[in-house]
């Protein structure tokens, strides 16, 4: 399975956020600083190109051009005619348009290489020169200087951006890797609590004082959570209790029988009543294991829902017929009060529903009662004459009787109900009892 570090993560996002933010920013600052000490240089330079220029005058004798020596810097005056008075060696004017004269044909900066190989800046200027007699042409003048400081305090500026920002890259992830620690850590204690929770420790709860806010509701989940494998767990451990204790009674009762019968030789019908004893306990036990896999099958919604037209009323006389020979030897009577209509439903499912209510009814309803399977204000009813449920809320609980003695036929296992309850609800139905004013049981099957 693969893992990953969350904290690592967040440090890797934050940091890499906030480093890109940090790069723009100090990009932006540094083509901005470094355009300011080129425009800086190149005002500079025009400022001294434009002093020189007013050193240019033209009267009856010609041009004339008196440029003092300016230290690092090339100076070149194209006259018209072709002429060029130069202030150091000659500078070669190359990737500029020129006029047929050779002389720059517009005023502009460009680059080029100084005579001394160094890396230089120069400026054309085009302009008439003082003029005395009125004759004056245009001339170019160039002035030409090395960039060398210029570019070493550029290479200056980025060096120490590029240095800040790695040092506060450096601090950022710092600072990030022990704020997300901070942050995180009662996420990790929250880990170790979890931790030392097993299927033995089930009671135990996660502390929910304390908490960060984001941390409140998932751990108010996990108790409930806890709480509910506690119970499940809790439920299971019974249940298997429950049906240990179950398959011991009629395993107990089976192995008596046969032990007994096995100690003597006996006549035909002695073997015939042992046969027809074990045969009940064995169908007890069969019925017992078929309703515990039924379950199963619903806990694990594995049972399909089969919907087909049903006649309540002639499934209600289906269900009743395999008791209607032990009902009439207690005196009970029968009345199906269901109407004649056709229902869409599962059929199947009903008739286990309604055969477990009505073996219910017919084995504890008192004897001489009644029982009454009719439609007011549900799908299907089943109502006795009593007596009374000991406790609605746990009828349909697993393995629950009310007879704590277990003293009834044997014929029931505390399966039926609990099975009835949760095929009604694979059904979307509602199963519900009720004792009523008048001493009389009442189960009703609603749709919800």
């Amino acid at each position: 399975m693969k893992t990953y570090s969350l904290r690592r993560r967040l440090v890797v996002v934050m940091v890499a956020s906030l480093g890109t933010a940090l790069s723009a920013v100090a990009i932006f600052l540094y083509v901005g600083v470094r355009d300011a000490a080129w425009q800086q240089h190149d005002d500079s330079l025009v400022a001294r190109a434009r002093a020189l220029s007013a050193l240019a005058e033209h009267d009856d004798e010609g041009y004339e051009f008196e440029a003092p020596p300016i230290k690092d810097a090339y100076v070149e005056l194209w006259l018209p005619d072709g002429k060029v008075i130069r202030q150091g060696p000659q500078l070669v004017l190359s990737g500029i348009a020129l006029t047929p004269t050779g002389a720059p044909a517009r005023s502009g900066f460009f680059d080029i290489e100084l005579p001394d190989g160094r890396n230089g800046r120069a400026v054309s200027l085009r302009f008439k020169p003082r003029d005395e007699v009125g004759t004056a042409q245009e001339v170019a003048l160039v002035v030409a200087e090395g960039v060398a400081d210029v570019t070493k305090a550029v290479t200056a500026i980025r060096n120490l951006f590029v240095l800040v920002s790695l040092l506060a890259m450096i601090v950022i992830a710092a600072v990030v890797w022990w704020v997300t620690g901070s942050a995180l850590k009662p996420l990790e204690q929250l880990g170790r609590s979890i931790e030392q929770i097993d299927d033995k420790q089930l009671t135990k709860r996660l502390p929910v004082d304390n908490q960060p806010v984001e941390l409140v509701a998932p751990v108010r989940k996990l108790n409930d959570l806890l709480g509910r494998l506690e119970t499940s767990f809790t439920r299971e451990r019974q249940f298997t209790a429950d049906v240990s204790h179950e398959l011991r009674t009629p395993l107990a009762g089976l192995r008596t029988v046969l032990e007994v019968t096995a100690l003597a030789d006996r006549d035909t019908a002695e073997y015939k009543r042992a046969v027809a004893d074990a045969h009940a306990i064995v169908l007890q036990l069969g019925a017992l294991v078929d309703n515990l896999l039924t379950l199963a099958r619903l806990d694990a919604d594995q049972l399909p829902t089969v919907t087909s037209d049903v006649d309540l009323r002639e499934l209600a006389d289906e269900c009743w017929k395999p008791h209607a020979a032990a009902a009439t030897a207690r005196s009970l009577t029968f009345r199906n009060k269901l109407p004649a209509s056709v229902t869409a439903i599962d059929r199947e499912k009903l008739r286990v529903i309604l055969g477990n209510l009505l073996a219910n009814a017919a084995e504890y309803t008192e004897t001489g009662g009644w029982i009454e399977v009719n439609s007011d204000g549900a799908l299907v009813a089943v109502a006795d004459s009593g007596p009374a449920l000991p406790d609605t809320a746990k009828i349909f609980d697993r393995l629950w009787r009310g007879d704590s003695s277990r003293t009834g036929s044997g014929a029931h296992c505390g399966i039926g109900l609990a099975l009835a309850k949760s095929l009604a609800l694979h059904m979307e139905l509602d199963l519900s009892a009720e004792n009523r004013p008048d001493g009389s049981v009442r189960f009703a099957i609603a749709r919800t």
